[in-house]
């Protein structure tokens, strides 16, 4: 065999491994599971900045279901007599809180706040991490998340699971609002609470387990900075802590996780039993980004939304429902080229088709099941909207996730679309 051909094979053999060795153009799994999300704060937000917008989709498609009851707590929450929880679900959209943080404030304007809500240890999980709180553990611990399999501990609804590996540690929780209420979230045994310092100093406080297994801290004043000591049998795993502050107002508790699928919290032990206990009167999830980048046909998807909606309905029956579709984006695509005598990959973004049709099938499954749908893919200009984004500066670089802007436009636009049917 000559010279050309033994290098012809060998070019080859190495496009083999090259596309074996590399995740599929349409996974891109790296960067869905570790965004970088660029924070440059407008000074306003001003719809008439964004024209592709088409304002008219911005409201929730109800599908025959009813929400006067729900908006009849909304109103008695804003009159001072209750607690109006809302469980805000979903993947990497909402795992940095962006938009959530949007919806907790415009709630808290309209009928006042209880409190920041669940808090995740995420960065313990070695992922990023809302920007509006700090939470650390003394002791050495094994961290499970979500996405990456198989889990060191057992997974809890939060999509995070801390197990310490002490039977005495300490946990430090920081929030910029500060709190006078703390409700841990856990798996395994409770261990006993020996003391809560604030800022270096003891504080007294009340201690004990709830009726379903929560265990509740009560520091006599409010304070941004906890440090809590422990003593258990290090069987304890953690899915957060929710930080109260008042026995009326809202609560929106934001629980994302990079690369998120209906499938995947599906595939969590006891998962709707666990969220049962933020008690939650809506909950808004917010997916399917993430399966328009895998293999999933319509007959699976669809029996994955209506898997979560059975296993949310089954434990959750007075909770009210609601699905955000997802918008479009990009994916990569690779080519090859030849330069200075060498064929290289070089990658280029083109829309995702997927989406399309993912939204639909959620759309379409919304309706068949009398799930309120908010319709972002329409909402963000359909078809071509991707472009659109990226050129008002909505969409961030890697054309999936969005810049800190896009989400806060997002996030407004979602509290007006919820208030909308709450404060009629």
């Amino acid at each position: 065999m000559n010279k050309t051909a033994w290098i012809f094979i060998l070019s080859v053999v190495m496009t083999i491994i090259a596309a074996v060795a590399r995740p599929s153009d349409d996974n891109q799994e790296a960067l869905r599971l570790a965004p970088e999300i660029s924070d440059e704060r407008p000074s306003r937000l001003n719809y008439d900045a964004y024209p592709f917008l088409k304002l008219k989709h911005n409201t929730i498609h109800m599908n025959g279901d009813d929400w006067s009851g729900l908006a009849e707590k909304f109103r008695a929450t804003a009159a001072g007599d209750s607690v109006f929880s809302i469980v805000y679900l979903g993947d990497s959209h909402i795992q940095a809180d962006f938009g959530g943080n949007v919806l907790r404030k415009r709630m808290a304007e309209a009928a006042g706040s209880a409190g920041r809500g669940i808090i995740i240890p995420f960065k313990l999980a070695a992922t990023n991490q809302p920007n509006d709180y700090s939470f650390s553990m003394s002791s050495n611990y094994l961290a499970s998340k979500l996405m990456k399999m198989p889990w060191s501990t057992e997974m809890t609804f939060s999509g995070v699971g801390l197990q310490p590996l002490d039977r005495r540690f300490t946990l430090h929780i920081e929030h910029e609002d500060g709190a006078n209420a703390l409700r841990f979230h856990t798996r395994g045994s409770i261990p006993e609470v020996k003391t809560v310092r604030s800022n270096g100093k003891d504080i007294a406080f009340e201690s004990f387990i709830d009726s379903i297994g929560l265990c509740h801290v009560l520091p006599q004043q409010t304070c941004c900075s906890f440090d809590i000591d422990f003593d258990g049998d290090k069987s304890t795993v953690f899915a957060g802590v929710e930080l109260l502050c008042d026995s009326t107002g809202t609560i929106v508790h934001s629980i994302g996780n990079n690369g998120a699928t209906y499938s995947a919290y599906c595939n969590v032990d006891r998962f709707g039993s666990g969220l049962s206990r933020l008690s939650p009167d809506l909950i808004i999830i917010a997916l399917g980004t993430n399966e328009a980048f895998g293999r999933v046909n319509t007959e699976t998807l669809t029996n994955n939304v209506e898997n979560l909606l059975n296993n949310i309905r089954l434990h959750m029956p007075q909770a009210k429902i609601m699905i955000v579709g997802p918008a479009e984006c990009y994916r990569k695509s690779y080519r090859y080229v030849r330069r200075n005598g060498r064929r290289r990959r070089v990658s280029s973004k083109v829309v995702n088709t997927k989406i399309a049709e993912v939204a639909r099938t959620i759309r379409l499954c919304a309706e068949a099941n009398g799930i309120p749908y908010y319709n972002h893919y329409a909402l963000a200009g359909g078809s071509g909207s991707a472009a659109q984004m990226s050129k008002a500066k909505v969409l961030g670089a890697d054309g999936i996730h969005y810049t800190a802007t896009g989400y806060r436009l997002w996030g407004n636009l979602l509290s007006d679309a919820i208030l909308d049917k709450l404060m009629q």
